[in-house]
């Protein structure tokens, strides 16, 4: 009986050790809705509208071949509440921050405030049909990286400006009005649970424009180019027996002209447009190549014995196709022949 009553007391034991165990076991497990995923990422179920101000420091190594500058602004945040730090969850959707300062936040009337310093590079698609005469704008996008469109919207603070000591080499810059707009994602990452509003973003553009104030890139990119044309026609003021005056002149100015456009090219991205530099370049080259091919026309009609009509013709070529030079660059430079988007 005792050794009964002993087996009965050990399952007791054992029976009561395991419904403890499940019980806490429930406790700390999470389920479908408990709340507990929610823990790991910080929800912020009231909308906050946070005005942002900028103030571009620098502009350095604009590139339309890598199609990249470089950014150094300080930023500034204004809003309400404690449950977010804008200037924490921000970033620039088409560059990559090298560097930000940690701002502190301080009580500016009933607003909070906080500014950081950010230095960045921005990848921009610099439309260079018009090259080297383009102008640009140029777009800084600021989002933020954690709040959606319901939970965080921006907008435009006072005092956004850009400092007069900002020079890029080449072109005037100036400073664009500032737009903020919503930006929708085609997706939901895979996120099942997310709402309709989850794939949109307020998104803040500060736009600079980029424009060019002179003829002088145009001239330092084509003074060989012209030079060469101007021997290929000066080369009609030898008569047309002398081969290797003659022809040595037109066939060098065809190299310079070929050589330059190696030099357009380098400095140039990859683009399927015909640009106005390269435009420019083929004129020269086929004034050039026009200029050649008539040379044997005069050479022939100088064997034929008709050296009057050679010289006549000469002379006509020269003025017509320094005309026609002049003419076709003219119209380059006035109407936009260049093919494709940039």
């Amino acid at each position: 009986m005792r050794r009964l009553y002993t087996i009965f007391l050990n399952a007791v034991f054992i029976t009561a050790l395991c419904l403890i165990g499940a019980a806490s076991q429930a406790q700390t497990t999470p389920t479908q809705g408990s709340g507990v995923v929610a823990d790991a990422v910080e929800i912020v179920s009231t909308h906050t509208d946070v005005s942002v101000g900028a103030y571009v420091q620098r502009l350095s190594n604009v590139s339309a071949q890598n199609g990249t500058f470089d950014v150094d602004m300080w930023l500034w945040f204004r809003w309400k509440g404690a449950d977010v730090r804008p200037d924490q969850s921000f970033e620039f959707v088409n560059g990559v921050i090298s560097s930000r300062t940690d701002g502190e936040v301080q009580i500016d009337g009933d607003m909070n405030y906080v500014s950081v310093r950010v230095q960045a590079t921005i990848f921009h698609d610099f439309d260079v049909r018009r090259f080297p005469l383009d102008n640009h704008v140029i777009d800084i996008q600021l989002e933020d990286t954690t709040y959606d469109n319901a939970q965080l919207t921006y907008a435009i603070d006072d005092g956004i400006a850009l400092d007069p000591a900002v020079r890029v080499s080449g072109w005037k810059v100036s400073l664009q009005p500032t737009v903020v707009e919503t930006h929708e994602y085609q997706t939901n990452y895979g996120l099942r649970s997310a709402g309709a509003d989850a794939s949109k973003y307020s998104r803040m553009i500060f736009s600079i424009a980029l424009d060019r104030t002179s003829y002088g890139p145009l001239f330092k990119s084509f003074w060989i180019s012209a030079l060469a044309v101007l021997l290929g026609l000066l080369a009609f003021l030898i008569k047309s027996d002398d081969l290797d005056a003659r022809f040595g002149m037109g066939v060098g100015s065809i190299f310079a002209a070929s050589a330059n456009a190696f030099v357009i090219t380098d400095v140039l991205p990859p683009t399927t447009a015909v640009t106005l530099a390269e435009q420019i370049n083929l004129i020269a080259v086929g004034v050039i190549f026009v200029a050649v091919f008539l040379s044997i026309f005069s050479l022939r009609l100088r064997y034929r014995g008709h050296e009057d009509k050679s010289l006549a013709m000469d002379k006509i070529a020269m003025w017509t196709l320094g005309a026609i030079y002049i003419a076709l660059n003219l119209l380059a430079l006035a109407f936009d022949f260049s093919g494709g988007n940039g």
